[in-house]
């Protein structure tokens, strides 16, 4: 009877894998069109469609390498710890790294330095991904986050190449789109020979959705362990001279902000100014295709701006009151100007962005109710003291207002949230383990 069980549901998921493919080739014109419109995807199109760069080949010719996947800027940034364990433990064993956006693979070739090939993943397309996984053959595959392709996973498995989800993380409008085709998922799910996944809520998501429970492990959230670096006075100074400010300026950072955010902000740092003249606003929209739209908005509102990138030259002749941050991979950095923090996404329905970057160096931090995309560490946050939730404008206006007035109250709770992230730090080494079992096969 168990036999004509799993008989019975192998047949299935073959017919849906089948169907899968029906429907994905059916809509291969129209996607194409569409990837090619859109310049963010268009850069990387013959990586993605399976023609992998000659260097790359070279590089990784006669190795069995590690290949480790990260969608986009934030999932580059949070693979760095274990990418760099990685390499400590097996120095000898190449990297290939790759992204969806251009942002993630401009973002890895910045500061993944560890990575010895950085590339762009390809397309779903059973043709496609059987050809690159040939050519790469790695010794593993490394999931950041939760990345699901389905044809991916089963050429995988036909190679016999374990595949790892490391930093697992399963939202709650994931979590009910994959239910809608629970039994598809639970077949593609089964092809992942391990799950780390961030929180209690993500551990249980997973299994909700069919993984076999025995895979699945909770290891925590690696943007814990960021590096924390003592920031010395005379840093501050230098980052302050390169962003052309000096030490009686206040700076009001809005980080990884949407559309419909930064009106709020610029509407509450126009109110803010009265109380507080020397008063500068760090404006870093999420995505660069749209600082042109934000600088646009700006100017619309009567303010002096310079872009980040073009300051030498225009610093000379005005000093403005918004910086615009129109870099890619600075922001979490520049944060250590801030004396208060602003993390979009969370205003407007996003899900949030990280909130812990800012914490790193000890500034408070402020967000909207949107922060599903990161609900423990949000609830932690909170409950610890160290971050504040705001709901509107004129929540938002009241607490930076409070916070600008009252140094020490925004030191508190800076050094809270640094105690928040020390606490929770790890789950790098716990991954780590995880993927050490299947190398050491």
């Amino acid at each position: 009877m168990g036999n004509l069980r799993l008989a019975v549901v192998k047949f299935f998921g073959d017919m849906l894998y089948i169907l899968y493919n029906v429907v994905t080739l059916l809509a291969l014109p129209v996607i194409a069109c569409s990837l090619l419109l859109q310049r963010k995807y268009r850069n990387g199109f013959v990586q993605r469609i399976g023609v992998i760069p000659r260097e790359v080949r070279t590089r990784i010719k006669g190795r069995r390498p590690i290949w480790l996947h990260a969608v986009s800027v934030g999932e580059v940034l949070a693979s760095v710890p274990i990418i760099k364990k990685i390499k400590s433990e097996h120095p000898d064993v190449k990297i290939v790294l790759s992204t969806i956006t251009n942002t993630g693979n401009y973002t890895a070739r910045q500061k993944v330095p560890e990575a010895d090939c950085i590339i762009y993943f390809p397309y779903d397309y059973f043709f496609i991904v059987n050809r690159v996984i040939r050519i790469i053959n790695p010794l593993i595959f490394i999931h950041t986050e939760t990345e699901i392709w389905p044809n991916f996973l089963l050429a995988l498995e036909h190679h016999h190449i374990p595949s790892v989800i490391v930093n697992g993380r399963i939202s709650l409008k994931s979590c009910r789109r994959y239910k809608v085709f629970g039994w598809f998922f639970r077949h593609v799910f089964n092809k992942i020979s391990a799950f780390g996944m961030q929180s209690l809520i993500d551990y249980q998501r997973v299994i909700e959705i069919g993984a076999a429970p025995e895979k699945v492990l909770l290891t925590g959230n690696m943007k814990f362990d960021q590096k924390i670096a003592p920031f010395f006075a005379q840093e501050k100074r230098r980052l302050l001279e390169d962003f052309y400010l000096n030490a009686e300026d206040k700076v009001f950072i809005a980080g990884s902000t949407h559309s419909g955010e930064e009106e709020i902000i610029l509407d509450t740092f126009a109110e803010l100014l009265g109380k507080h003249p020397r008063l500068v606003l760090v404006l870093a929209p999420r995505h660069p295709e749209r600082f042109q739209e934000v600088e646009k908005l700006v100017k619309n509102r009567g303010f002096e701006l310079a872009r980040r990138t073009q300051m030498k030259e225009q610093m000379p002749l005005v000093r403005p009151r918004v910086i615009l941050l129109d870099t890619i991979g600075e922001l979490s950095h520049a944060y250590a100007l801030g004396d208060v923090i602003f993390v979009g996404g969370s205003l407007v329905n996003i899900g949030g962005h990280n909130i812990l970057e800012p914490l790193v160096h000890k500034k408070p931090v402020i967000f909207g109710p949107n922060m599903q995309n990161f609900p423990e560490i949000t609830l932690t946050l909170k409950e610890s003291g160290a971050g504040l939730e705001v709901a509107s404008r004129e929540e938002l206006l009241a607490q930076v207002e409070r916070l600008l007035s009252n140094e020490s109250e925004a030191g508190v709770l800076g050094e809270r949230g640094f105690a928040v992230i020390r606490k929770h730090q790890g789950a790098t080494d716990r991954n780590m383990d995880i993927i050490n079992q299947f190398i050491n096969r």
